[in-house]
């Protein structure tokens, strides 16, 4: 067998949000979607990237003197920098020189085995808990057969596996995923496929037949991120309710999660614009509404994950 390597963007452990008992939460580089609201910019494009951590930079100028791209020059404030995103190429040099650890790389590449070693580290916690591993992302489907061979190598020490994915990606992708796989979460972010490209730069129509032919494998938890003014209508989550009711019995819950703004400051450390800074959370009071209405199709239905 040919072992792939992978790009992952961090190793979280501890989760406990991210599937049963304590788990470890691989996240990885990639994504072909486009969500306006995503939290997690860091993972949407499949290579290395410099994170720059603006309130911790002193300006020393070290970070302009090593990069061999040019790509780092004074910004309109002297006291810091800024990167031209075109020329760098993430070779991590002005990171290695950086006193301050201003500047960071997200993502680093993995064999199966390397990974395998990281999240070993945690066996003594999954084994007391119940726990286990989940990738996420990013969308782990961008590198299906690396992350296949780790899932079995994991299965294989009998780890509880999890993935979390949007589900746009081809059946020959995803299916053999879902052997290694005890638990599958996918986002479900709208019915409406206009909407739906509109919000994330891509079709629904192979999401939701993505979705249907996963419950019909495995266990399932759909989730839905509540963005107010995109999918938080009563009827999108009436529809979204009704298609999570027609999935059988491997459907375990439908979760609503309200859309926050804890990720805006990471656009920052791209040194790009948020598309949607001025939406703001859903209210509580909303949300149950929402949870309500969703339950009325009688499926299980919770508020956050």
């Amino acid at each position: 067998m040919h072992f792939q390597r992978g790009l992952i963007h961090n190793i979280e452990r501890f989760s406990l949000h991210d599937g049963p008992g304590i788990r470890t939460l691989v996240i990885t580089k990639g994504c072909p979607l486009r969500c306006l609201w995503c939290s997690s910019p860091y993972t949407q494009n499949p290579y290395t990237e410099l994170i720059y951590i603006r309130n911790k930079c002193t300006g020393c100028g070290r970070c302009i003197e090593v990069c061999p791209h040019k790509a780092i020059s004074r910004g309109t404030n002297s006291s810091q920098v800024q990167t031209d995103r075109a020329l760098c190429t993430g070779c991590g040099e002005c990171v290695e020189v950086c006193v301050n650890q201003a500047r960071e790389l997200s993502g680093h590449q993995y064999s199966p085995e390397e990974l395998f070693r990281e999240v070993e580290k945690d066996a003594s916690f999954y084994r007391r808990s119940g726990g286990g591993v989940t990738v996420g992302g990013g969308e782990p489907t961008m590198q299906a057969e690396f992350v296949g061979q780790f899932l079995a190598l994991c299965r294989s020490h009998f780890f509880h596996t999890a993935m979390e994915t949007c589900a746009f990606t081809s059946w020959t992708k995803l299916g053999p995923l879902v052997d290694v796989l005890d638990l599958v979460y996918i986002d479900l972010k709208h019915m409406d496929e206009k909407t739906h490209i509109e919000w994330t730069g891509v079709s629904n129509r192979g999401i939701l037949e993505n979705i249907r032919k996963v419950a019909r494998h495995n266990q399932v938890i759909l989730r839905i991120p509540v963005v107010p003014g995109f999918n938080d209508s009563e009827e999108n989550i009436r529809r979204s309710a009704q298609f999570a009711g027609e999935l059988g019995n491997n459907l375990i819950r439908l979760e609503l999660l309200p859309y926050h703004l804890y990720g805006i400051h990471h656009y920052d450390e791209l040194e790009r614009e948020c598309p949607v800074a001025s939406i703001q959370p859903p209210t509580e009071e909303h949300m149950e509404e929402l949870r309500d209405l969703a339950r009325s199709a009688g499926i299980n239905v919770e508020i956050g994950g």
